[in-house]
C-alpha cells in the first residue's frame, strides 16, 4: 500500500465524520476490505514512525464492528481469540508516537472522541487456530447479487492460503501470496453455500481471523 502524505492524512482525519459516512451496502459491502486496509495502514506507521498513518488506521479501523460466528470448520481447530490489535491498540500506539507533535497529539484526541459518534459497519468473525501444515475448510452461505468478501487476518506466524470455491469445486478465488492475510470479492447469481479453504504452508502452527461480511 503507498502511503498517504501527511497533508492527505490530516485532511482525512480532520474531516467530520458525517462528511465521510455513507449509507452501506447491502450487507455491508467493504467492511472487511477496510479492516484489512486498516492493519496494513497501522503496520506502515508503525515501521515508519508516523503517527498520521497510524492515527488513521486506528480510525478505518474504528468503523468496523467485529461480531463473532459460532461456525466451525472441519477439522474444527481450536477456537481462540482474535489476535490482531484492536481501534484501542491502535490509538495508544499513535498517541505514543505523536507525544512529541503537539498538533499529532491534539488530533489524536478529537479523533478518539469523534469516532464514538461514527456509524460502524459490521463483519462476521471465526478466529481458529490452525496446526503446522495444515487444512481447514468452511462452508459458509452467501446472499445472490450482493458483494461478497472473505478475508483472511493472521498473526504473523505463518505463510496462510485462502481459496474460495463453489460447492463442485470451481474455484472463484485463490490468494497465495506469501503472507498470511488474504481478501477475496465477488457475487453470486444466486444464494450458494462455497467452500473457503485455509492452508498453512508453514512448519509452524499459527491462528487466524476469517472474515465476512
Amino acid at each position: 500500500m503507498r502511503p498517504l502524505p501527511a497533508a492527505a492524512l490530516l485532511l482525512l482525519l480532520a474531516l467530520p465524520a458525517q462528511a465521510q459516512d455513507a449509507p452501506p451496502a447491502p450487507r455491508d459491502g467493504g467492511a472487511v476490505a477496510q479492516l484489512l486496509q486498516a492493519h496494513a495502514l497501522f503496520d506502515l506507521g508503525l515501521s515508519r514512525k508516523d503517527p498520521l498513518a497510524t492515527l488513521s488506521a486506528a480510525r478505518l479501523a474504528s468503523g468496523i464492528t467485529a461480531t463473532d460466528s459460532d461456525r466451525v470448520p472441519e477439522p474444527a481447530g481450536e477456537p481462540v481469540p482474535a489476535t490482531y490489535p484492536t481501534p484501542d491498540v491502535m490509538f495508544t500506539a499513535a498517541k505514543a508516537q505523536a507525544r512529541e507533535d503537539d498538533l499529532a497529539t491534539d488530533l489524536a484526541a478529537r479523533t478518539m472522541a469523534e469516532v464514538t459518534r461514527t456509524p460502524t459497519l459490521t463483519v462476521i468473525r471465526s478466529a481458529r487456530g490452525i496446526a503446522a501444515g495444515g487444512t481447514q475448510v468452511w462452508t459458509i452461505p452467501f446472499f445472490a447479487a450482493t458483494l461478497a468478501e472473505v478475508g483472511l487476518l493472521g498473526d504473523g506466524k505463518a505463510n496462510l492460503d485462502l481459496s474460495v470455491a463453489t460447492a463442485d469445486g470451481t474455484p472463484i478465488c485463490i490468494d497465495t501470496a506469501p503472507a498470511d492475510r488474504a481478501l477475496c470479492t465477488f457475487s453470486t447469481p444466486e444464494n450458494a453455500s462455497l467452500t473457503v479453504t485455509v492452508t498453512n504452508r508453514s512448519e509452524t502452527a499459527a491462528t487466524y481471523s476469517l472474515l465476512t461480511n
